[in-house]
Parts: structure tokens; sequence; C-alpha cells
């Protein structure tokens, strides 16, 4: 059974706090001494194997001399990690990875993400979101609870301080057949209408895209809310996911996003380019 536990995030954290010692020359025994502690607990710290105490944070970063603003999105982010939060009630059927990840998409500020097989979970319908769950699981139950999962997520949309969402979909994923033709004429309807809230973008990588714009991956690049944190860079795998903060590996990821935004079609466009997937594809369709 999984502990839903946000093991990326304390990795997270701990690596920005390696950071901070470093920068400033101090060693993990100077830094535990300053806190009361001997250096194999800032190892734990810096490893992410524990959570770090709020009162030992604050005195970490003072000693480290960090900024305060920066000081307040590490303490907001340590915060998060410690709380009871929604999708704790479903800890047995949900990873540690993934629930690093829905900490961080509640915390974000901006939310960019490329899609090739899918919708973006975020735009998903109910029956679309079933089907595609049924590809991997099929304990009736486990995929109830997934899809409930999905369209509890979908609420950080609509709430007060919503993220701001750009997503770029890959054609393939409007033509592939999801759950049947009247699972797929609803889905893209409500793509359609998702584009016209004030802060959701959508726009469609057409398979005439010029350039080789496609990365060939689907990922995610979340920018933290009053960050002065690097943005992650989120790749999910089958049984996994990776968790990009550090500049030299996110950077490949940051140009592609540059390259798809601009190879795409542009929002005021993807509503026709639905409309057409749904005339070719979907309308006639018993």
């Amino acid at each position: 059974m999984t502990t839903a536990r946000p093991q990326a995030v304390l990795e997270m954290i701990g690596r920005q706090l390696r950071d901070y010692r470093t920068a400033c020359d101090l060693t993990r025994t100077a830094a535990g001494q300053y806190i009361g502690a001997d250096d194999t607990k800032i190892s734990r710290l810096e490893l992410g194997r524990v959570r770090v105490k709020e009162e030992d944070l604050e005195r970490l970063l003072g000693l480290y001399q960090v900024p305060p603003a920066e000081r307040k999105s590490i303490l907001d982010l340590s915060r998060r990690a410690g709380d009871r939060h929604w999708w704790f009630e479903h800890r047995d059927v949900l990873a540690d990875w993934f629930c690093s990840y829905l900490l961080l998409e509640s915390a974000a500020q901006y939310i960019r993400t490329y899609e090739m097989r899918f919708i973006p979970g975020l735009l998903q319908t109910p029956a679309y979101a079933e089907a595609v769950m049924r590809q991997r699981y099929a304990d009736e139950a486990e995929v109830r609870r997934r899809v409930d999962v999905r369209m509890q997520r979908q609420r950080i949309l609509t709430e007060p301080g919503s993220p701001r969402l750009w997503a770029v979909v890959d054609e393939a994923a409007l033509r592939r057949p999801v759950g049947g033709p009247q699972v797929m004429r609803e889905q893209l309807k409500a793509l359609v209408r998702a584009n016209e809230r004030q802060y959701t973008r959508i726009q469609v990588l057409s398979f005439g895209a010029a350039g080789p714009a496609s990365p060939g991956t689907s990922f995610s690049i979340l920018r933290l809310r009053n960050a002065q944190l690097q943005d992650v860079v989120y790749l999910e795998q089958i049984e996994s996911a990776q968790f990009l903060t550090d500049a030299e590996q996110a950077d490949p990821y940051q140009k592609a996003w540059s390259r798809l935004g601009v190879a795409a079609g542009e929002p005021d466009e993807t509503a026709a380019v639905i409309e057409d997937a749904l005339r070719r594809d979907y309308l006639h369709v018993a």
C-alpha cells in the first residue's frame, strides 16, 4: 500500500537546501550544529529522506541568507508537503510520485503541458477519463476511483487563484477514438468550451506542422506560485515519473515547448480544428 508521501517534493526541497548550503560554503556539520542536530540529519534532509520541521527550515534558510520571497516559497511548499490533502483518501491506489505531482499541480501558477496520445487529464470528460483508465486497469472499483481523482484534480481550474493552463495537444489525440464516437464527440466539444475560459489556452499541433516541433514524448512544465524556484519538468512513465529541476536537464524541454508554441495552431484556430475532427471522424458514426 502506498503512503501517499510526496517524496519527489521532499527531494526538491532537500536539493534546494543543499544548494543554499554549498553556496554559503558551509559544511553539513556546521549546518547541523546551528539547528542542534548532527550532519547525518542534514544529509537526510538534503536527500529528502525526511520532512524538515518548519522551525528547523526557517533557521536554515536564515543561516543560508535566502531572500524573503524565496524563503516564503520554500516554506509554503514544505507546509503543503506536510498537509493532509484531498487525495489522501485514495492513497492505496496512488503512487508516491503521482502524489508529488498532485501537490505541485495544486501549488502551480502556470501549467504548460504537451500531450501526444490523449487529451490532457485536466481537460478530460468523465467518460473519456474512464475509457483511458480501462486501457490499463481491470478492477471496476479502481477505475472509478481513479476517474474520481482525475475529476477532482480539475477543480483547481475553477477555484479562486486558479493556475493558467496552456496545453498543446497533438492532432493524433483528437483523432484517436478513445471510448468510441459518442465519448469522443462529448470530449471534443468539452475541449472547445475549455478553450473559451479566461485562463485556459489550447493549441493543436497538426499533422502538417512545419519543422521538428514534437519532442517525441508528452511532458508538463510547472511554475509554482511566488516561486523563486526553478520550473519543474514532469515526465510520466508507466510505473514511475521524473521531476527535473536542474537547469541543464530541464532546458531541452523548455526549448521544445518554445518550438511547440510556434508550430501549433493559434488558440483562436483551435475550435475550427476540433470541429473538423468532429466532422471527419465522429459526426456520422453510429
